[in-house]
């Protein structure tokens, strides 16, 4: 009965589970995007290094109390979706190791500023 009891509550909180969405690098042209969905949570942060307890310089999330006035002080913001960046700013692809990926954040100046993602995150088409 007991068996019973927690096979019922495994299948009970693995149907409510939520996806996770993930970026997207395509190879050949090195772009970064992701795109939102209120159906699957995200919250991901862009650090100065590859390592998560570096300086958080981006964020993208579904949440709006994350977005709304970039209330972790992000430099580079607070997005919810890569097509919500400045006009003419970009994300691209540099290199992945160690569990990160290496994005560099270049503005319509281009200016490129490095920022790294735990690699979960990102799935490469």
């Amino acid at each position: 009965m007991l068996k019973f009891i927690a096979l019922l509550l495994l299948l009970a909180t693995a149907g409510s589970a939520q996806a996770q969405t993930k970026a997207f690098i395509n190879r050949k042209t090195k772009s970064f995007s992701l795109v939102a969905n209120i159906r699957e949570d995200h919250q991901i942060f862009g650090y100065a290094a590859p390592d998560i307890h570096a300086k958080k310089l981006i964020l993208f999330s579904v949440f709006t109390n994350d977005v709304k006035d970039n209330p972790y002080y992000c430099p580079l913001g607070a997005y919810y979706q890569t097509s919500d960046l400045p006009a003419g700013d970009d994300i691209r692809f540099v290199s992945a190791s160690n569990g990160f990926v290496k994005l560099n954040y270049v503005t319509s100046s281009q200016h490129a500023t490095p920022f790294y993602i735990k690699q979960v995150f990102a799935s490469f088409e």
